[in-house]
C-alpha cells in the first residue's frame, strides 16, 4: 500500500538577496493529524535544509504565536493546523511585507514605549 502524499508550496523569499518572492513545491508524506509545521519539519529534514521557520523547539503549544502564517489563504498556527490531506497546501506568512527570510518575519513593533 503507498502512502497518501500531498504537495505543499511553500513561501520562499530572502529581501538580502531576491527581489521577489516564489513559491516551491515540496511532496510530503500525509500522516492523519500532522499540523503545517509538521509538514516543515519533514521538508527540513528530509528535502530541503535551507527553508527558514520557526521551528518546534519554540513552543509547539499554540502559546508563543511564533509560528503564525497563512495556512491556504488563512492566518492560523502552523503548530496548531491540522491538515486535512488535500492534495495541495499552501503556506505563507501574514504579512510578505515583513519577512526576514521565507516563513520567519519581523515582530511589529510595540506602540507603548
Amino acid at each position: 500500500m503507498s502512502q497518501k502524499k500531498i504537495v505543499v508550496k511553500l513561501f520562499r523569499h530572502d529581501p538580502s538577496t531576491d527581489e521577489n518572492s516564489t513559491f516551491d513545491e515540496y511532496e510530503v508524506p500525509f500522516i492523519e493529524g500532522m499540523s503545517a509545521l509538521n509538514a516543515l519539519d519533514y521538508i527540513y529534514q528530509n528535502v530541503d535544509p535551507t527553508i527558514a521557520y520557526y521551528d518546534h523547539a519554540g513552543c509547539a503549544l499554540g502559546i508563543c504565536a511564533r509560528c503564525t502564517g497563512r495556512i491556504n489563504g488563512k492566518a492560523g498556527l502552523l503548530c496548531q493546523t491540522p491538515l486535512s490531506g488535500d492534495a495541495e497546501v499552501i503556506l505563507e506568512p501574514t504579512s510578505p511585507h515583513r519577512v526576514l527570510r521565507d516563513l520567519v518575519t519581523r515582530k511589529e513593533k510595540s506602540k507603548e514605549g
